[in-house]
């Protein structure tokens, strides 16, 4: 019986050796916030949190954040969610707005080993690439040019990034495109794009008519791994734009 039980063991060791050690997961969550301010008119950075605790992500990809402009004086949206989260903040500043920055974010439980910024030239507003590392897996969020030529060409931006990667990786924001067009065929050329349960839409979050935001699994061996579960989260009124979580083991 001690034997059988050794050589279970030594199999069980051999196994996760093999395939890198037992699967893990982690619940991934994109929401473009619009600087909190709701459908009705209202800044609520309680409602936005309220509406991240309830999805308990492990990381959330933001867009949309502002940092101490004058259109919210003295505010920093991010810092302000990450106080009612708990979570660690990391922000990427897309460009100077109205006396401070404007750009995108993430939260995260774990604390960040590292993170960087990659720039995504447009013809008009410049976007950013936010590369968080994290212990065991990378996230990062992005928020897509208006212009589709723009989002073709930093679409191969992202891949080229992404190919630098040495741990699983993931993707996801608000890519301003929907699911046939030419960005998403080059993305998916080097992503899988997760499917949602119970519907794709996700713009206008009062009543949505179109899918722009996603999140995605960079697909190399060494980033291996499924979707067990992803869902567009029905909040109405707190941003322009519903939420999205995705459970992702790898």
């Amino acid at each position: 019986m001690k034997r059988m039980t050794m050589v279970l063991a030594i199999s069980v060791a051999i196994f996760f050796a093999a395939c890198g050690g037992p699967a893990r997961e982690a619940r991934l969550m994109s929401y473009n916030v619009r600087n909190c301010l709701g459908l009705d008119g209202e800044v609520s950075y309680d409602r936005v949190a309220r509406v991240i605790n309830d999805a308990a992500p492990d990381a959330v990809a933001l867009q949309e954040l502002d940092s101490m402009t004058t259109r919210y004086p003295e505010q920093d949206v991010l810092r302000n969610l990450a106080e009612r989260t708990g979570m660690y903040p990391v922000y990427a500043a897309s460009i100077d707005y109205r006396g401070g920055k404007y750009g995108i974010g993430m939260l995260t439980r774990e604390k960040p080993l590292s993170f960087r910024r990659v720039a995504l030239p447009c013809r008009s507003e410049p976007r950013s690439l936010l590369i968080v590392e994290l212990p065991d897996y990378y996230y990062c969020s992005t928020h897509l040019s208006l212009n589709a030529e723009d989002r073709v060409s930093d679409a191969k931006i992202i891949l080229d990034e992404f190919a630098k990667l040495d741990k699983p990786a993931f993707l996801a924001g608000d890519f301003n495109a929907e699911s046939d067009e030419e960005a998403m065929r080059a993305l998916r050329e080097g992503f899988e794009v997760f499917e949602k349960r119970g519907g794709n839409l996700t713009f206008p979050a009062n009543d949505p008519d179109i899918e722009i935001d996603y999140i995605c699994r960079y697909k190399t061996a060494r980033s291996a791994g499924e979707v067990v579960d992803h869902r567009v989260i029905e909040a109405v009124v707190e941003s322009d734009h519903r939420p999205i979580v995705a459970d992702v083991r790898y």
